[in-house]
Parts: structure tokens; C-alpha cells; sequence
């Protein structure tokens, strides 16, 4: 069921104004607890501040993924580059790369927010045809788009794919399109010139000779196998690498040192773009990011980056979460309360890639109040478009929970190379802003060695300060995520409000084995019932890309592992199967406003006391 939240009362409108919001009780109407849209400082991305007049669909057909690698990273570069040229106001023209993501919500969300925003698509084009002058430009587009570049970066991807990657960088120093070796001869008979012969370069030519002229407000990874976010990196003049000289592989060698380098000379609340896989796992990816009051932006498959984020400053629009008015809780239940939790929210990419179509507008999840982590803090600078569509659906007695404040980063670590008690108190107003500004209640964050120890508190309680419209934060662990083991931990806020810290208690994760704290659904509802700590207040996450099958309510532990379908919020309906009677499954906010009354009934009676 969707919910849509463009009603707006006499009552809310006057208090949107900024008017009074309480009634001649001296009530307040929770629903209007959220501040106007405003820029307080939370823009953080570098992005284009017009929308173009026009915009070409750029389409590789090359089945043979060699060939095609290149046209892609042609593309990419004409797509950066006329982006840039958008910001230097000497074009009006776009680029589309096409892809067959176009098709999902998201994408389609934002191709007709820039038609609706005055941009006419002038339709499909091969990119090797729309900047050798193999076409005559549409009437009234008043420019010849060949004349945007200085020239070429010429690449040998078959030798050395590493030139790919050098060429990206190189291509906003020297303003030229990336050309494989294989298409040189169609460029210089059209005219271009070589600008920097990057087809024997590697990546730490490419540092030693740029990265002084590069932006510091961000850096992407890729494999050198991909075209993904080359575009994006062109347009901002980022620098861009590769982990590993050979994809996912460090046999040939690795470029960490060369990462930490990069990261430490970034600024603070920088996102770092982009993904790649191989020996040095995940964790240690974003722990270095994080020590340096960085974020992953975990949106590697994130396409169109220039035209999606286009003008986000502006197109930013009150758009709010359907939120749950604690007086309406009933309080004297005699149960056992589960509430479950999406992993994976910080994830911008799947917000992008079939999130919405999968995961979140489907029926089970308000069948099972599943609460859904969101990028609230990049998603409306990334994707205005796709973000309010995902808050315009949001499922009904669903809770949106603002994961992690920003893309991947560790509690416990963020800041720990700048000064961190700075930074994470920067960190937690930026937050703060579009958290209030989304009426977004809830804070999931996520600690990389242990969810009760003093740094990841530390970090607690600056969220807890910068936001006295929070109403709870959920603290995972890196792994487990249920290491927290259901504890709860409490901090006080400005207005002297106790907030709870609730920890992930058990985890419905797939594997092979069963694993403490996490596994099947049948195993967790066995562990629930032993489980004596905080026993009536447990919260559980669902492994976003985990899937089970139905065995029936007596089945083995093991046995949901096998041959399975179910995912997402169904999983969480396997395990209530499994729950007897005394259990009740509710909201995550409901969860936390039980929690707060249960060990500060007087406190919590008394603020509900003054809402209507």
C-alpha cells in the first residue's frame, strides 16, 4: 500500500511557516515536528547548478565486451566533459549513457524530472558518430558539440588497461576525450589531436603527475575493467584509480599506499566513489576512509551521476516520512516485541538498481513493519528525483531509518587521523539537517570493532546533541552485526530527554553454517525464545541479500539454507511463522518508544503529554 504525503491542514501550513504549532491545549501535532527545507550548510556535492536544454542518448551496441569497453570510456568522457562545459556555461547539451537500468523507477524518475525541468532528449546516437562529425546536429540545438573538446588522451586497452584508468583523470586536466589506440586514426582524420599519451601509463604516473591539480573534494575507485563513474569524476576534476593493476587481483600489485595517500590529503566529509573488490576486503576500504572524516559512497553501479545530481540545490522539495505519533501507542501490552531492520541502506546504488521494484514497495514489507535503512544524507544531492519517489511509496507501518549519516564510515573511527571530536560534530548537525528536514526519526550507525565501546559512544552522543528530533538510534556491528547482542545504552539529549542506543540482537543471515546470532529464521526464533537479555525488546535485521525457502514451521535449523526464493521482508515473515503468541511484531518506532517508556515511564508520559 502506498502512502503519498502531499496534504497539507490549515494547521500544518501554519506551522510550516514557522507560526506556532500547538493548539489552544498547548498541544503540538507530532506530524508537523520537522523544519523547512533549507540550506544550513548539508550541501555537501559538487554538483551542475543548471539543468541542459538538450541531451543525447549516447548507445554502445558492441556485443564484443573488449570494443565495447572503449566506446563506453569514450562515452564516459564526452558525458564528463559536456558536463563540465554545462558548468563553464560554453554548452547547453547533455549526455545520457544509455543502459539497461533505464527501465527501473529510479532512472525513469529522474529522466522526466529533467524533462518536466526543460531538457528535450534528441534520441539515440553511437558516441564515435556524435563527436567525429558523422551527424548533422538537430535544428535550434545553436552548437556543434565536436567544438566542446581540446582534443584526445590516447589509451591502449588491450596492452594495458591501466590506461584507461590514467586517461580519466588526464581528461579534465587536458579537456580531451579518452580514445583507445583502435579509433585514433578515425580522430585524427577528424580533425583532434593527441593531448597525452596515456597508453603506457599506470596509476602512479598518473599520482606523481596530477595529483596537485585535482580537486580534494572527492576521489573514485573502479577496476580498470569497468566505465563506470569516469564521467562524474571528469566533471567534479577528481583524481581517479584503480586498487589493483589487475582487476580484483594483487598479483601484479596494488595501489594502497597510493588509496591512504589520496584519502589523507582529502577533505573532511568527502565522499570517496566507487568500489573494488579483491584482497583488501571492505572493511579495511572504508576504515581508511573513515579515519580520515571520510565516507564510501558504496555507488560503483550508480549511472548518469552529471545529469541525475543536476542542480540538486534547488530542486530540493518537502518531501516527508510517514512518521508514528507515540500517543497512540498502547503502552500496557503484555508482549515480547520484535521489530525487524533492512540492512544495507547506506547502499546508494541499490536505492538506484531495483530497490524500490524488490525490496521496498512490496507487500510484505508493511505486512511485517519492516523498517527500511535510507541514504537520507546523499540520496536527495545524488538523485532528488528517486529520493522522493522512495519517500512518496513508503510502505504503510514501515519506519525510515537515516543509516550511518552519509555513506559507509565507522562510529568508532570517524575522524580518529583530523580532530575528531570536531568532525563528528560537524558530521552529526549535517546529519541532523536532513534528517529533520525529512522528519526522519530514527539514526542507524554502524561501529567497525565493537558497538558498546567508548569511541563508538563518543560518536553516540554527538548525534544524540546535534538532533533533538531523534528518537532513537539502532547501532550495528561491522560483523557481527548482531554484536551488540541486544544491549541497549542511553544518552541524554539537549532537552534533557533519556535516547535509547539499541543494538541488533540476532541477524537473518544465509550461510552454510549457523553462526552466533546469526542464521535461519527458524534458528532465530529458537534463539529468541532462550534469549533473557532485554528480553521483551528485540531487534532484528534481515541480510538484504540473503535468501531462504520455506520449510515449514518444524523444519531443521539448517533447512530454510536450500533451494531459496525468499527475500528481503519475506524472510522476516518466515521467522514470525515461526513465533508463538507471546511475541508481537511492531515498528521500529514503535519498538524504540516502548523501550523509552518501559525504563523512563515518567520522562516519556510526560512529552507525550504534550502532543495532541
Amino acid at each position: 500500500m502506498k502512502n503519498y504525503i502531499f496534504v497539507f491542514t490549515i494547521s500544518t501550513l501554519v506551522c510550516f511557516l514557522g507560526f506556532s504549532c500547538k493548539t489552544n491545549t498547548g498541544r503540538k501535532d507530532y506530524k508537523v515536528v520537522y523544519d523547512p527545507i533549507k540550506d544550513v550548510g548539508q550541501y555537501r556535492l559538487p554538483s551542475l547548478d543548471t539543468t541542459p536544454k538538450y541531451c543525447w542518448d549516447l548507445k554502445i551496441s558492441q556485443s564484443d565486451n573488449q570494443v565495447a569497453l572503449k566506446e563506453y570510456l569514450l562515452a564516459s568522457s564526452i558525458s564528463g566533459l559536456t558536463a563540465k562545459a554545462l558548468k563553464e556555461r560554453r554548452t547547453n547539451t547533455g549526455i545520457w549513457i544509455v543502459s539497461d537500468r533505464d527501465n527501473g523507477v529510479a532512472y525513469q524518475s529522474e529522466r522526466e524530472s529533467l524533462e518536466k525541468r526543460g531538457c528535450r532528449f534528441l534520441g539515440p546516437i553511437d558516441p564515435l558518430a556524435l563527436v567525429t562529425g558523422q551527424i548533422k546536429q538537430p535544428e535550434r540545438t545553436e552548437e556543434n558539440i565536436c567544438k566542446l573538446f581540446n582534443g584526445y588522451i590516447l589509451t591502449d586497452i588491450d596492452q594495458n588497461p591501466e590506461s584507461g584508468t590514467v586517461a580519466v583523470t588526464a581528461s579534465h586536466i587536458f579537456n580531451g576525450l579518452i580514445v583507445d589506440k583502435s579509433f585514433q586514426k578515425i580522430f585524427d582524420k577528424a580533425g583532434y589531436k593527441m593531448l597525452y599519451d596515456a597508453s603506457k601509463k599506470h596509476v602512479s604516473d598518473a599520482w606523481n603527475e596530477f595529483k596537485e591539480k585535482c580537486l580534494r573534494d572527492g576521489l573514485v575507485i573502479m577496476p580498470n575493467n569497468t566505465w563506470e563513474l569516469r564521467d562524474v569524476a571528469i566533471q567534479n576534476g577528481w583524481f581517479f584509480m584503480n586498487l589493483y593493476s589487475q582487476p580484483h587481483n594483487n598479483t601484479k600489485g596494488d595501489y594502497w599506499s597510493l588509496y591512504e595517500e589520496a584519502a589523507k590529503r582529502m577533505e573532511d566529509h568527502s565522499l570517496i566513489y566507487g568500489w573494488e573488490a579483491g584482497p583488501r576486503d571492505e572493511r579495511e576500504i572504508n576504515d581508511v576512509a573513515s579515519l580520515n572524516a571520510q565516507a564510501s559512497a558504496i555507488n560503483d553501479w550508480f549511472y548518469n551521476s552529471c545529469l541525475v545530481n543536476a542542480d540538486y540545490k534547488n530542486r530540493q522539495e518537502p518531501v516527508l516520512a510517514n512518521v508514528l505519533n507515540p500517543k497512540t501507542i498502547d503502552y500496557n501490552k503484555k508482549k515480547r516485541f520484535v521489530s525487524f531492520f533492512m540492512s544495507d541502506g547506506d547502499n546508494n546504488q541499490w536505492m538506484m538498481n531495483g530497490f524500490i521494484e524488490n525490496w521496498y514497495d512490496v507487500p510484505s514489507s508493511s505486512a511485517n513493519k519492516v523498517a527500511f535503512g535510507i541514504p537520507t544524507t546523499t540520496m536527495p544531492q545524488m538523485a532528488p528525483a528517486a529520493y522522493k519517489y522512495i519517500l512518496e511509496h513508503q510502505p504503510e507501518n514501515s519506519t525510515l531509518v537515516e543509516v550511518q549519516g552519509g555513506g559507509v564510515f565507522y562510529s568508532d573511527t570517524y575522524g580518529k587521523n583530523r580532530n575528531r571530536k570536531e568532525c563528528l560534530k560537524e558530521k552529526a548537525e549535517m546529519t541532523a539537517a536532513w534528517m529533520r528536514q525529512h522528519r526522519i526519526k530514527v539514526l542507524g550507525l554502524m561501529a567497525k570493532e565493537s558497538v558498546g565501546s567508548g569511541e563508538a559512544k563518543e560518536a553516540y552522543q554527538a548525534f544524540i546533541e546535534a538532533n533533538d528530533q531523534l528518537e532513537g538510534i539502532i547501532a550495528l556491528q561491522y560483523t557481527p552485526y548482531a554484536g551488540g547482542k541486544g544491549d541497549i545504552y542511553w544518552f541524554t539529549n539537549k532537552k534533557g530527554f533519556h535516547i535509547p542506543v539499541i543494538t541488533i540482537k540476532y541477524s537473518l543471515w544465509n550461510e552454510p553454517y549457523l553462526r552466533k546470532r546469526e542464521g535461519t529464521p527458524k534458528y532465530i526464533a529458537n534463539c529468541l525464545d532462550k534469549d533473557q537479555n532485554n528480553r521483551d525488546f528485540n531487534l532484528v535485521c534481515i541480510h538484504a541479500w540473503s535468501h531462504f525457502s520455506d520449510q515449514g514451521k518444524n523444519c531443521d535449523e539448517l533447512a530454510e539454507t536450500k533451494n531459496g526464493n525468499i527475500m528481503g521482508s519475506g524472510i522476516a515473515t518466515l521467522l514470525k511463522n515461526h513465533l508463538d503468541d507471546s511475541y508481537e511484531v511492531v515498528s521500529l518506532q514503535e519498538l524504540i518508544w516502548q523501550v523509552r517508556m518501559k525504563f523512563y515511564p515518567e520522562q516519556t508520559r510526560k512529552y507525550i503529554a504534550t502532543l495532541q
